[in-house]
């Protein structure tokens, strides 16, 4: 009973933030279910379910609004009751906090509206995640240069659905990305983070004063990976 009032509690405050801005369906509510493992088949305990509306595609854009929230169980199960928006951004977020991939369904809820109001996502499969920390430091004198970049795949899947069909053009998951910068006298030094699934290969690239570039591969084996390159 107490989780029942605090549920209705939640909408009415949801209501009074996003009645000016989002076109909510009058007394309708949908369910969110399915159970999350990782990439061994365990359960995943403890991940946030958010269901959103006007949702950018990598990360929360300035007008997105969260229409209902709720955790997976300790066998990786999760079901959420929401409010329900008709919007061509509506999204289903699934995070697994510092140690997991984040997860994104997206759907045209204008255009579609799922069988008995419930979005079974099923089984929804994340990847443990490290984070590499990496230092690009000059200990040369005056005039040298070096330009970097690491080649990763990225711990972010986003699926993209036409009803209950998959478009793989507009999904994007577990993508490679480069990052890389030139570094020199007037910006000698380097630090950041970024995180990537655990056990993958990090393509490193280099090249000191315009020299041919090396390639080095980086195996990322633990949580949290440190790596420094003097030039």
């Amino acid at each position: 009973m107490k989780l029942l009032i605090r549920f209705f509690l939640s909408c009415c405050v949801l209501l009074t933030v996003v009645s000016c801005e989002v076109h909510l369906e009058d007394d309708t509510r949908v369910l969110v279910e399915g159970t999350i493992i990782d990439q061994n088949n365990s359960p995943v305990s403890n991940a946030k379910i958010s269901v959103q509306t006007r949702r950018s595609s990598y990360s929360e854009g300035e007008n997105q609004y969260v229409l209902g929230e709720g955790y997976s169980n300790s066998d990786g199960a999760f079901s959420v009751i929401s409010l329900y928006d008709g919007d061509e951004d509506f999204a289903i977020e699934i995070d697994g906090g510092d140690k997991y991939s984040t997860y994104v369904y997206k759907t045209n809820t204008i255009n579609y509206t799922p069988t008995d109001l419930t979005f079974d996502l099923e089984t929804v499969s994340l990847k443990k995640t490290a984070t590499f920390n990496y230092n690009m430091v000059k200990t040369s004198g005056e005039s040298n240069t070096l330009r970097y970049s690491f080649k990763y795949v990225e711990g972010f899947c986003l699926e993209y659905y036409e009803g209950a069909t998959l478009n793989e053009y507009q999904s994007s998951c577990y993508q490679e990305r480069v990052i890389g910068q030139l570094l020199n006298d007037n910006n000698p030094d380097n630090e950041w983070s970024f995180r990537l699934p655990l056990g993958e290969v990090i393509e490193f690239t280099y090249s000191i004063n315009d020299e041919p570039e090396i390639t080095e591969l980086i195996t990322i084996n633990q949580d949290s990976y440190d790596f420094t390159f003097t030039y």
